[in-house]
């Protein structure tokens, strides 16, 4: 009857071959996770690129790790690996498209530049120079203040003297002027700074002429609003486009 009883509930001396084995969790696998959830960070900054591809190649030596030695994390592996391939796709996507985005930006503003100085608005253009927080309204009243001896208007002479503003100003609409290459482009502090060639070119009688001018320009963005301002930093004409061969100029970053 025991015997009987004992066996009824299961009780026999051989092992029950349903009795889940204990296995093994993949270390490995743990750490692929991590480093998928962490590879939200290819997002911040190209340097970290790295967590991302990191996270790929943990989780798929976890993945066989898993396979060769009857290892527990499967899943833990294969989120890691998705989570990894998602943002180190996403990362690089965005980065790219917000630069240029930006560089389209800076073609405008730099067309703009250019534009105004054709139509003879030499102090229009000379205020893009200044920083976007402290410049007044592209408007006539700008002359105000540059009372003939003032500092502002000797600092305006000083820029209206400049072989490429004298140059611009006498060509006026005669001349046509083209986006040419983004030689540089970096983010710093919270503002990007660009670095571009435009092709001016001029029919003049009997002949056409042409030369390049670089210009340096800076992207400020509000925090309030998100609207976006940009401001001159330098011009430089005569100059040889890297692409030609020319000195290089801008910042990469």
């Amino acid at each position: 009857m025991s015997e009987a009883k004992h066996e009824q509930f299961g009780f026999g001396d051989s092992p029950d071959a349903e009795v889940t084995q204990y296995r093994a969790v993949c270390g490995l696998a743990v750490v692929g996770l991590i480093a998928g959830i962490a590879a939200l960070l290819a997002m911040v900054h190209p340097m970290l690129w790295i967590v991302p591809a990191g996270g790929i190649v943990l989780s798929v030596a976890a993945l066989r790790r898993i396979g060769r030695d009857a290892l527990v994390g499967r899943k833990a592996a294969l989120a890691g690996l998705i989570l990894s391939v998602l943002f180190g796709a996403i990362g690089p996507a965005d980065w790219f498209t917000y630069r240029r985005l930006v560089d389209r930006e800076a073609e405008r503003f730099g067309l703009q530049w250019f534009d105004l100085l054709r139509q003879g608005e030499m102090l229009k253009s000379y205020q893009l120079r200044e920083p976007p927080a402290s410049r007044p309204p592209l408007d006539d009243r700008l002359w105000e203040e540059y009372e003939p001896g003032s500092p502002q208007r000797s600092a305006l002479q000083e820029y209206v003297d400049r072989a490429e503003i004298r140059s611009l100003l006498a060509l006026g609409t005669g001349a046509r002027v083209r986006y040419y290459d983004t030689e540089g482009q970096s983010r710093a502090d919270g503002a990007d700074e660009v670095s571009q060639v435009y092709a001016v070119i001029a029919d003049e009688p009997g002949r056409k002429t042409s030369y390049f001018v670089r210009l340096d320009m800076r992207r400020y963005t509000d925090a309030g609003t998100g609207r976006a301002y940009w401001q001159l930093l330098d011009f430089q004409g005569g100059i040889r486009p890297r692409a030609l061969g020319g000195e290089e100029a801008g910042r990469e970053g």
